[in-house]
């Protein structure tokens, strides 16, 4: 986390995903994708200057690029991605999906739905992948409980979880909400702790939680932090990071919320729940119709 390694890379290697009934299934590169589909968002595109790169974008009027993980643009032509262009997906775990429309997907028939836009499982990701402007992948706090501003990207970035009023974990998008597999209390207590009706959090390809927190209602006993917190960004910021922290707060702007909702880093997954890793499991098979009709 925060250095330098080997330049990304996909790793065509099997993944263990849960799924409903407490039973876990062994999923192979290829094979569609039977839990939810999520992560941060990036794409493939090519340009004159630069040629194939990974692209993160947001409303056409932000964007950051990088190199392409090893291996990874050729795995999407050969599953039927034309070019191997378009988008993909990186969950915490960092596993790589991606959505394959059905009359260009071999394996169709093996999945939950064989209509629409099927997602597949393309492998792992490893080594580093980053942007050289900012980084995704900060140095986690020295202690639990320490937090800081995110300066990471903060749109289409991280799964989606929300910390529910019952204290659970739940993965969402749109109405549905599937509980992760295991107990996550740890992680549940430390956003709480600065939001305590609960609300959504985020976690990234390289296991780090960010979250949104509402300056206006932060508990008394937590303002002091929040405030040095924020205080010590605007001295350290870049410039790239200063822009994509004001983008999310302007974004964010609300009645309840006039000076917006700012991006707070809490950690990495490893400093809570003995390092386990949200999986949501999907107990409604309406969902995989549902995501199907989405292209992303």
């Amino acid at each position: 986390m925060g250095t330098q390694v080997t330049q990304a890379a996909l790793e065509q290697q099997p993944t263990d995903v849960p799924v409903e009934g407490g039973r876990q299934v062994t999923v192979l590169p290829g094979d569609p994708w039977p839990s939810a589909y999520r992560g941060s968002e990036y794409s493939i595109v090519t340009s004159r200057k630069h040629g194939a790169v990974a692209k993160w974008s947001h409303m056409g009027d932000i964007q950051a690029i990088t190199d392409v993980p090893d291996g990874l643009q050729e795995a999407l032509r050969d599953l039927g991605k034309e070019a191997g262009l378009g988008s993909f997906r990186l969950t915490a775990a960092g596993e790589i999906l991606t959505k394959i429309p059905d009359s260009d997907y071999r394996k169709r028939g093996k999945a939950p739905v064989s209509r629409g836009y099927i997602p597949v499982y393309v492998g792992q990701i490893e080594g580093m992948f980053d942007f050289q402007a900012f980084s995704n992948d900060p140095a986690p706090p020295k202690a639990v409980g320490d937090v800081s501003v995110w300066s990471g990207l903060s749109f289409k970035h991280g799964e989606t979880w929300a910390v529910t009023s019952d204290d659970t974990l739940c993965w969402s998008w749109q109405d549905y909400y599937f509980e992760s597999a295991f107990d996550h209390s740890e992680i549940v207590e430390i956003y709480k702790r600065f939001r305590p009706p609960g609300g959504l959090i985020y976690i990234n390809e390289h296991g780090h939680i960010w979250g949104n927190i509402n300056r206006e209602n932060v508990p008394a006993s937590e303002q002091e932090r929040i405030g040095k917190a924020f205080s010590e960004w605007q001295q350290t910021a870049s410039n790239a990071e200063r822009r994509l922290v004001t983008r999310r707060l302007k974004r964010m702007e609300s009645k309840s919320a006039p000076d917006g909702l700012l991006p707070m880093y809490f950690g990495h997954l490893s400093q809570y729940d003995e390092g386990l890793i949200p999986k949501p499991v999907v107990n409604d098979e309406h969902y995989f119709t549902d995501t199907a009709k989405d292209l992303d």
